[in-house]
This record gives structure tokens, sequence and C-alpha cells, in this order.
């Protein structure tokens, strides 16, 4: 078998059993269950994986890397800084799906080196992210000069993680939705010149 039709198979297993960890419980889902659901074999699954702490391990690290893409693609399409924010908005509400409860309770307590790695990834592509669009919006007269953004950047991180992994995840999307966006137009405002505050005021209902 080709190197490229092992990859092609290797990143299937991955989407799929990614996908059944999120709808039946990263706790729940066995090796065998994932053997039966995909139609494979054990002796052919664990050609690509040692044990289920490693699948586990390289399906969150795939699943985050798609996210990185987006994020990457997302920041490329959006030069206004707060149309950037606001569509990151919709982006945090994808990954709040695919890490949800049945995701990330269990990754902590089971699996807790690859949580402290995506954690730790989480936090830097976002912060980074969020860093480079409060400067961009510095530069476009949106936000407020006086602001550290790396400081700013740092603070929201740790109040959207918190809202995120934390009471929300006993909520309806719904609710964690729109308490989430309560908390982004919070900040937006917060950190907004008068131009920047005008701007989000035309747009913010039609971009919600």
């Amino acid at each position: 078998m080709s190197e490229s039709s092992t990859n092609e198979i290797k990143t299937s297993i991955l989407q799929r059993a990614m996908d059944m960890f999120q709808r039946y419980g990263l706790r729940a889902m066995t090796m065998d269950d994932v053997c039966r659901e995909l139609s494979m074999s054990k002796k052919t699954l664990y050609q690509y994986f040692t044990n289920k702490a490693d699948l586990v391990d390289q399906a969150v690290r795939h699943v985050f890397g798609a996210h990185k893409v987006a994020m990457d693609q997302l920041s490329a399409e959006h030069e206004n800084a707060i149309d950037r924010m606001i569509h990151r908005f919709a982006f945090l509400m994808k990954m709040m799906e695919s890490h949800g409860p049945n995701m990330m309770f269990p990754l902590k307590k089971y699996y807790p080196k690859t949580f402290d790695w995506l954690f730790e990834q989480r936090q830097r592509t976002m912060q980074n992210a969020l860093t480079q669009t409060i400067k961009d919006g510095q530069a476009q007269r949106l936000f407020r000069e006086d602001l550290d953004p790396e400081l700013v950047a740092r603070i929201h991180f740790t109040t959207m993680v918190g809202l995120a992994d934390g009471e929300l995840q006993s909520e309806s999307l719904a609710e964690r939705r729109e308490v989430i966006w309560t908390a982004i137009t919070l900040f937006i405002r917060s950190i907004s010149t008068a131009q920047g505050l005008q701007y989000f005021n035309e747009i913010k209902d039609s971009k919600r």
C-alpha cells in the first residue's frame, strides 16, 4: 500500500473516531467499539495506533490541526479587525461543539498529557491570533491605542476558556451561544474607539 493511501486511511480513522468520541463519549468508546463502527479488524486498527490513548491523542491533534487551518483562513479573509473578531465567535462555537462535555472532562481526567497539549496549543494559537487582531484594529483606529495587545488577549482568552470549559458545559448550545456572544460584545465594546463602536453597532445584528 502506498504512503498516500496509508495516510488517507489513517485520516479517515481519526475523523470517524473523533465523531464517535463526541457522539458516545470519550470514556465509553472502546477499541472494540471503534473497530465495530469502522467495520475494521483489531489487527488492522492496531497497525495504525498502539492503543486507545494513542488513538485519542492523534485524533485530538488531527482535529486541532484542522481548526488551526480554519483560523488562519479566517484571519486572511477578514481584514477588518472587528469583522475578524465576530467571525471568530462562530469559530469558537464550532470548537465548543466538537470539544463538548463528552470530550473535555474525560480527556482531562483520563488522558491528561493530551489535554495539557491541547490546552497549551489552543492557548498559544488563540492568544497569538487575538493579539494580532488587536494590533490590526489599533492600526485601523478601531481599537484603543492605549491597550497592551498581548495582555488584553491573555485576559480575553482566559475569560473565553472559563466560559467554554466551565459551567456552560451543562447548558444547551443556544444558551452557551448567548453567553459567549454577550461576552464578546462586552469585550469589543471595552476595547473599541468611537469609530470602532460605530462600526460594531452598524454590523453586529447582521453578523450575530
